[in-house]
C-alpha cells in the first residue's frame, strides 16, 4: 500500500520539476535574446557614430579645400580642384564620398523676400550677411518695373526672375507661376500684406483645416516649399531642382563661371530675351577657367542687343561665397549622409548649416 502511494506523488513532482526547467529556459532564451538585442544597438551606435566623426572630418576637408582652390582668387570657377566629381576615399571597413556644389549657381528662394524696414521685429541682427550684396537683390525697383499679372506691389528684378524660370521649365504647376512667386514672397516677408491677388498670408493657412502659421521669415530649406498653399507633390518635384535655398541669406548674385548647361534655363529666366538655347550655348563657349570679369560675360555675343538693365546686371558674379559639401559616408552594413552649407568670410570658411540624413 505505501508504495503503490508514491507513484502518483513522484510523477507530480516530475511535472513540477519539467515545469521549472521549462520556465528557467523561457527565461534564459528572453534574456539571451534581450541582450542580443542590446548589443546590435550599441554596434549601430558605434557605427553611427563612427560614420558621423567621419563624415565631419569630411566636412572639415571640404573646408580646406574651398580655402586652398577658391578663397582669395579673382574668380571662381569649375576648373579648380574644389569642383571635382566623383571623388572617394577608402577608410576602414567602407569609403567617404562626396562633391562639392557653388550655391550660387541656383535661384536661392530667399531672394523673393521683397524689401524690408531697416530694423523689424524678429529679425535677426546677428546675420553676417554681405550687406552690400544683401541690398542689391532687394533694392528698389527700377523707374520702370513690371508689376504683378493681378496688380499689387511691384516685382523686383530676382521675382520677375523666378516668375520667367517657373514659366519656362515649370509650365505643368498646377496654379500660376506669378502665384507662386507672391506666395512665396508672403511666405518670406514679415509683414501680413498679400504681395498680389494671388498671395497667401497667415489668414489663408489659418483656414485651413489643420491651420498653420507663415514662417514669415528667411527660408532654412528648400522643404518648405511643401507647405505653400495649394502646392502639390508634382509641383514640389517641378520646383525643387530648378532652386536652392541659402540659409540666413537673401543673396541673388549667380556666379556664372559655375553654372551648368543644365542651368541654362535659370539663365535665361534672369536676361529677359536671352533663349534657352542661346543661354545653353554660351555656357558651353565660357572659357575653361571662366570669365575674367563681368565686363567679359556681357560682352558674349549671346548677349548682345538684349536689354539687360544695370539692376539685373548686379544678379551676376564670377566669384562665390556659398558651397555646398555633400558628403556619404559607407560602412559595412550602414550608410550615413551630412550636407553642410559652408560659407567664404574674411578669408575663412565657416559651416552655416548642416542636415543630417536626406534631401530636403
Amino acid at each position: 500500500m505505501t508504495f503503490a502511494s508514491h507513484k502518483p506523488q513522484q510523477g507530480v513532482a516530475l511535472i513540477a520539476v519539467l515545469m521549472v526547467v521549462a520556465l528557467v529556459v523561457v527565461i534564459a532564451v528572453s534574456m539571451s535574446g534581450r541582450l542580443q538585442l542590446q548589443l546590435q544597438r550599441q554596434l549601430n551606435l558605434q557605427d553611427r557614430q563612427q560614420a558621423l566623426w567621419l563624415a565631419l572630418g569630411a566636412e572639415e576637408f571640404s573646408r580646406h579645400l574651398i580655402k586652398r582652390t577658391a578663397v582669395g582668387k579673382d574668380t571662381v570657377n569649375l576648373s579648380q580642384e574644389w569642383a571635382a566629381q566623383g571623388a572617394t576615399f577608402p577608410v576602414e571597413q567602407g569609403s567617404i564620398s562626396g562633391k562639392i556644389t557653388d550655391l550660387q549657381s541656383c535661384f536661392n528662394l530667399n531672394a523673393l523676400q521683397k524689401a524690408q524696414e531697416p530694423v523689424q521685429p524678429g529679425n535677426n541682427s546677428g546675420q553676417n550677411a554681405d550687406q552690400d550684396q544683401q541690398q542689391v537683390v532687394n533694392a528698389e525697383p527700377e523707374k520702370k518695373p513690371d508689376s504683378n499679372a493681378k496688380g499689387g506691389a511691384p516685382q523686383t528684378p530676382a521675382q520677375l526672375g523666378f516668375q520667367r524660370l517657373l514659366e519656362q521649365s515649370a509650365s505643368e504647376l498646377s496654379m500660376p507661376a506669378e502665384y507662386l512667386v507672391a506666395r512665396l514672397t508672403d511666405w518670406l516677408d514679415a509683414d501680413s500684406q498679400l504681395q498680389s491677388a494671388g498671395g497667401a498670408e497667415e489668414n489663408d493657412y489659418a483656414a485651413l483645416e489643420f491651420p498653420y502659421y507663415t514662417a514669415n521669415s528667411l527660408m532654412v530649406s528648400k522643404s518648405e516649399l511643401r507647405v505653400l498653399l495649394d502646392m502639390t507633390a508634382a509641383d514640389y518635384a517641378l520646383v525643387s531642382p530648378l532652386v536652392c535655398v541659402i540659409p540666413q541669406q537673401h543673396l541673388l548674385q549667380l556666379n556664372v563661371n559655375t553654372m551648368t548647361e543644365q542651368q541654362a534655363p535659370l539663365l535665361s529666366g534672369l536676361i529677359p530675351g536671352l533663349s534657352e538655347d542661346d543661354a545653353q550655348a554660351l555656357i558651353a563657349a565660357r572659357p575653361e577657367k571662366g570669365f575674367e570679369n563681368l565686363e567679359q560675360f556681357f560682352a558674349s555675343s549671346q548677349l548682345s542687343g538684349l536689354p539687360l538693365g544695370e539692376e539685373s546686371k548686379t544678379l551676376f558674379s564670377v566669384t562665390s561665397s556659398y558651397f555646398q559639401a555633400e558628403l556619404t559616408v559607407q560602412l559595412a552594413d550602414s550608410s550615413f549622409k551630412l550636407t553642410s552649407v559652408l560659407k567664404v568670410n574674411d578669408n575663412q570658411v565657416q559651416v552655416v548649416a548642416r542636415r543630417f540624413g536626406g534631401q530636403g
